[in-house]
């Protein structure tokens, strides 16, 4: 739902009446103070004329803007914080921000018929004292189809005038949106996020204004990234077509490949982003030479995942065995090395048979009803609980919330160089492998913590309640569990959980998850549960956690279930 849904949609809210107003000054504000730099002269003679027009008229404007609707009907237009619908028009119109649909010169005249409704649709085909061409009952999408194929712009124009449906579209909203995409770095957030935040669907840890710092440094970066998201948006919506692949492909040799040479930094994952989806889709099209020619422009970990994947199933092993022994010296990623890992000592060995393979055949055989078919994990849990044991669900959720409330202060610690805007759950910097590196001193002073599980319990709490319901890409506020972490702290040996907490701190992006489904205690007797139905498997990162465990003596117990 994007911003203007909620104002128009939302008139009980406990906001401002320009609300919507109030956060573009914000992040108009930001983008001027920050990025005058970086902004070309067609950018800021639109904030200019912004800027100067009246406040009736920006109010307007950025109502219109904010929709994905291309075309509006006057008529229907009505927001009372706007004294005077028509002056505001005029303004805009005088400024070039506004367009009638018979001025227009940029827009195919049937993309408004996206916006009409089925019955004005349908009135445009009729003609006086004639039978209607098709029957009322038809679809919409193929009423537009016959409009398209049998009234010319012109004439649909025309007819629009007929029926006095008036059409209006807001001008330059590219530089709108560009203006919001330097604020946030991202296609992903817009003026949305402020709407969300002050309603208390979300909350943020507080940054003031003075303490954001800007995503970009240079306009080629804004730049590149921009053509980056601008053509992933596009190819997200073309994908959907039937028989597009050449079309995609034309367009990503022209739009994206010449990007290549000239990547920086900043924009290089997005392009990797990017090409990985493409590649995905034409595997799923069955164009799998495409899809391999386009892995192999890439040396990121999932594109080489896919590469050997793929030349396993055009049965060229000799270079998948070359490319996997490459992904093994060039990725460092812990969970991506595991594929390339696993599939060479697949390849050496005799049985063929996958590491996990073997462990899950391995695993020890529980016989439950039937009639816990849909809930699998539920069924082993009353299970336990009915031969005496304390059963709850863990997973991710329990070390997640374990962690993130541990190390709050670190997590939110460069809250003056990685915070770009201020709906972020942590900072841009944070899962990466310097963010760990930078705070080991810091790290380690609260490891030690756990020596007085008292005190450490105390920390853990005490954090909670001061950030009660506020973002952290750690804590799931709904199942935060201080019972259950109070009884794994003094079952698993000291030694054991510092190990897998610093696993984890060294690698968040990759290891916070994967953990077992269970946690299950009787006394000074417990273990960690893994379920598995009968057709389920076992991913490699749970493999990786299973193994880690009875490195470190912490009970782990995989268990299939067989249904009675």
């Amino acid at each position: 739902m994007n911003a203007s849904t909620y104002m128009d949609n939302s008139p009980n809210l406990n906001l401002s009446p320009t609300y919507y107003w109030d956060y573009f000054q914000y992040v108009l504000r930001y983008v001027t103070n920050h990025y005058s730099q970086l902004l070309d002269e067609q950018e800021q003679t639109f904030i200019r004329d912004f800027e100067t027009s009246s406040f009736s008229a920006q109010c307007l404007y950025l109502r219109l803007a904010s929709r994905k609707t291309i075309w509006f009907q006057e008529n229907s237009l009505q927001y009372p914080e706007i004294s005077s619908l028509e002056e505001a028009k005029t303004e805009l119109f005088h400024m070039n921000l506004l367009e009638r649909i018979s001025q227009t010169e940029g827009q195919s005249i049937y993309a408004c018929l996206n916006n009409l409704n089925k019955a004005i649709c349908f009135d445009l085909i009729q003609v006086s004292g004639e039978k209607s061409p098709i029957a009322k009952s038809v679809s919409k999408p193929a009423l537009l189809q016959y409009i398209v194929e049998n009234l010319s712009e012109q004439e649909l124009l025309m007819r629009l005038e007929m029926l006095q449906i008036g059409l209006i579209r807001p001008l330059q909203t590219t530089y709108f949106h560009f203006i919001q995409f330097l604020f946030f770095g991202s296609r992903n957030h817009d003026l949305t996020d402020f709407v969300v935040r002050d309603l208390g669907h979300r909350q943020f840890i507080d940054i003031d204004e003075a303490d954001l710092v800007p995503y970009f440094s240079t306009r080629e970066e804004a730049i590149q990234k921009w053509r980056i998201s601008i053509w992933r948006e596009w190819f997200f919506e073309k994908s959907k077509e039937e028989n597009a692949v050449d079309e995609v492909m034309a367009s990503w040799q022209m739009n994206m490949w010449p990007l290549a040479p000239e990547l920086l930094e900043l924009c290089i994952g997005s392009f990797e982003r990017t090409l990985f989806h493409v590649a995905r889709w034409l595997e799923r099209q069955g164009e799998l030479e495409m899809a391999l020619s386009l892995y192999e422009e890439s040396l990121a970990g999932a594109s080489l995942e896919r590469r050997v994947r793929l030349l396993v199933k055009l049965k060229r092993i000799d270079e998948a065995n070359m490319w996997a022994r490459t992904g093994l010296e060039l990725i460092t990623n812990p969970k991506e090395r595991h594929f390339f890992e696993d599939y060479l000592w697949k390849q050496a060995s005799k049985k063929q048979v996958k590491q996990v393979t073997a462990s899950l055949k391995e695993a020890e055989k529980l016989a439950i009803s039937k009639d816990w078919k849909e809930q699998v994990e539920e069924g082993v849990v009353d299970y336990f609980r009915n031969q005496g044991y304390y059963a709850a669900f863990t997973e991710n959720r329990v070390w997640k919330n374990m962690m993130g409330l541990w190390f709050w202060d670190l997590i939110f610690h460069q809250t003056k160089t990685g915070f770009h805007h201020p709906f972020q759950y942590a900072p841009s910097h944070y899962a990466r492998e310097n963010f760990a590196l930078d705070l080991q001193d810091e790290f380690k002073n609260l490891l030690v913590l756990l020596e007085d599980v008292t005190s450490w319990l105390a920390l853990l709490q005490q954090n909670a309640a001061r950030n009660q319901g506020k973002m952290n890409p750690l804590v799931d506020w709904q199942n935060l569990d201080f019972d259950l972490i109070q009884r794994l702290v003094q079952v698993i040996p000291p030694a054991a959980l510092t190990e897998v907490v610093t696993y984890m701190w060294q690698n968040l992006a990759t290891h916070s998850k994967g953990f077992p489904d269970l946690f299950i205690q009787k006394g000074d007797e417990y273990a960690f549960v893994e379920v598995k139905s009968p057709n389920d498997h076992l991913s490699a990162i749970q493999f990786f956690w299973h193994d880690f465990f009875r490195k470190q003596n912490i009970s782990i117990r995989l268990i299939r279930v067989e249904w009675i």
